[in-house]
């Protein structure tokens, strides 16, 4: 077993070497600023993601809300029996989660309606959608919290999220719509997406586990 190893080893840090080298031809990479021209953008990443690769995204959103399902189904009958004690609240929690909620939302927004402008996007931006809503979980406690968002009502609007990408989809590659207005809209609902997803993990682990 340690032979094959080292064979295996000594073999991908052969090829690893032939390619630094130069003894393979590279291919030559085309410019992306015609291609973010081509899509009324000024982030060319923007224009292959959302663009030339817009398909290949909607199906990676599909395969996280496949998850997030999963997690709900498998989680279900694993509930924490009695109530979730919050983290044990201190003025420096409480102050932090009120002095930063609002400016975590406002960069958030602001990431998800420029990514077709410089970095950022819908993922980015839905991960910190993500931190806030963890934040508030950390200081009022993860039950209070999943009360006051209503639950069920973001759930719909996970999936409202997901069929209207589609239809974005729909419009942008089947009709050739290219305007900058439908990357924001995909930003938007992208990051909607994956800010109520990583809610629904860290509320589903927290009920089964007890703690935050």
């Amino acid at each position: 077993m340690k032979f094959l190893l080292v064979c295996g080893l000594a073999g991908l840090l052969g090829l690893l070497g032939a390619g630094l080298v130069g003894i393979w031809p590279r291919p030559e990479f085309p410019d992306p600023d015609p291609v973010a021209k081509a899509w009324g953008v000024a982030n060319a990443v923007a224009a292959v993601v959302l663009g030339v690769r817009l398909w290949d995204t909607i199906f990676e959103v599909l395969v996280y809300v496949v998850a997030m399902v999963g997690v709900r189904f498998f989680l279900l009958g694993m509930r924490w029996q009695g109530e979730l004690p919050p983290v044990a609240e201190t003025p420096l929690l409480r102050r932090s989660a009120d002095l930063l909620l609002g400016p975590i939302l406002v960069f958030a927004l602001y990431l998800a309606a420029s990514g077709h402008l410089g970095p950022g996007g819908g993922f980015p931006a839905g991960a910190i959608l993500g931190s806030a809503l963890l934040l508030l979980a950390l200081a009022k406690g993860v039950e209070r919290l999943s009360a006051e968002l209503y639950e069920p009502r973001l759930e719909r609007l996970e999936y409202v999220a997901v069929v209207f990408l589609l239809f974005l989809g729909a419009v942008v590659l089947v009709l050739g719509v290219r305007t900058a207005a439908a990357f924001v809209v995909a930003n938007l609902l992208v990051a909607v997406e994956v800010a109520i997803g990583a809610w629904a993990v860290l509320h589903r682990f927290a009920s089964a586990r007890g703690e935050v």
